[in-house]
């Protein structure tokens, strides 16, 4: 704009009134803002986390700190508690978990924890301690099935099945040419055609559709695609076509749907929650199946993998962006002060991010991961920022 300096106060604000109706709830530029935000600290250490893989213990009055009350009565778990539930049901903040639980030297398996058992409050010196107690399950043949750290069954099509491919190992991957009956759809038990032949080397083969371009949140490049699983196709003869068996189905198979090798479950019960020995600074790209938000027990894909150094059970700190305002009661420019349109403003006030949840890893890939919410206090959204919790980050 070219500098009015010198002109009456009134006839710039005339000149610019137009102008200024129609910015009016715009966004800001990021050269307005007074206080530029400060971005994650990809060296600092994590909550809980010497540098490295080390961690270290928290103080006496650190661990009390992390309670919220030392008088609890022992808790006995429950069919379908997980290991978050658990420590949430203890703790003020359950990242803390990996912490402040205390390994019973005198119990197999100490870290399995299942149906029946008491989890207590022990001090092991001058530090409280979550422990399970001594276990009756001796006289049972066999133990029920253990607690898990998220709940699985909630995650099963995805720990499976749901894949991430690149354009070209779909394209040429064989697809569904036809079913016997002709119908748009073809569902479970029913007989489909693939092309190309197959090439007899597996009989079993999970069908999946093209889903949504994953992008990398700060690049723009592409990860990737999600590869919706729909269910089995079992090999009934080889040929061009080759004939398929339909099975387990979970949505409706259509044509042109492709044909990939099925994958094994990637996450066990034996997998517990951790904080991430270094920082992860990863972004919400994906709400598979939800349309705009989601919230606890739900899956959020981030864009980050192996490459950063995720990992099954790492937890991760949702955050939302704060929003940037208009600091209103701030003093204006006047006069011959006044040389654009910025300066008929008030500064822009960048306010800080915020945690609204935390979010456990259970599938990686190289470059993306799933991930479960296990809580969330408000609803989450792509491009909220998935992180490793970082020490004095006042979360």
């Amino acid at each position: 704009m070219r500098s009015r300096k010198g002109l009456p106060l009134a006839l710039v604000v005339a000149s610019l009134a137009p102008v200024v109706a129609g910015l009016s709830g715009c966004a800001f530029n990021d050269r307005e803002i007074v206080n530029e935000r400060s971005t994650y600290d990809s060296n600092a250490l994590p909550v809980g986390a010497e540098r490295g893989p080390v961690k270290r213990s928290l103080d006496a009055e650190e661990t009390r700190d992390q309670f919220r009350d030392l008088s609890q009565k022992d808790y006995v778990v429950q069919p379908g508690d997980t290991l978050w539930s658990i420590a949430n049901h203890f703790l003020k903040d359950p990242y803390y978990w990996p912490e402040i639980w205390y390994i019973n030297p005198d119990i197999d398996n100490p870290h399995r924890i299942y149906p029946g058992d008491h989890i207590s409050i022990v001090f092991v010196g001058d530090r409280p301690r979550l422990t399970v107690g001594l276990r009756p399950h001796i006289r049972y043949e066999s133990l029920p099935p253990e607690v898990s750290a998220i709940p699985l069954d909630k995650l099963r099509p995805f720990l499976s099945h749901d894949q991430v491919l690149s354009e070209e190992d779909l394209e040429s991957a064989p697809y569904i040419l036809a079913n016997r009956e002709g119908s748009i759809h073809a569902s479970d038990g029913d007989i489909a055609y693939a092309r190309p032949a197959l090439d007899g080397e597996r009989t079993r083969h999970a069908v999946v559709e093209k889903g949504k371009p994953l992008i990398d949140s700060r690049t723009g490049e592409m990860l990737g695609y999600r590869a919706i699983y729909k269910g089995e196709a079992h090999v009934e003869e080889i040929g061009d076509p080759s004939t398929l068996l339909l099975k387990d189905t979970v949505r409706e198979v259509q044509e042109g749907d492709r044909l990939v090798e099925m994958t094994e479950e990637a996450f066990t019960q034996d997998v517990q929650p951790q904080i991430p020995a270094f920082p992860i600074d990863a972004a919400i790209i994906l709400l598979p199946d939800a349309i705009t938000q989601v919230g606890d027990n739900q899956v959020i894909v981030i864009d980050r993998g192996s490459e950063a150094g995720v990992s099954p059970g790492d937890l991760l700190q949702i955050s939302k962006r704060g929003r940037v305002i208009e600091d209103k009661f701030a003093p204006r420019k006047t006069g011959d002060e006044v040389e654009r349109l910025s300066d008929l403003r008030g500064p822009a006030v960048a306010l800080p991010d915020y945690p609204i949840g935390t979010a456990m890893v259970f599938r990686v890939y190289d470059r993306v991961s799933y991930a479960l919410v296990a809580k969330a206090t408000k609803p989450i959204h792509e491009g909220d920022f998935a992180r490793t919790p970082l020490q004095d980050s006042g979360r």
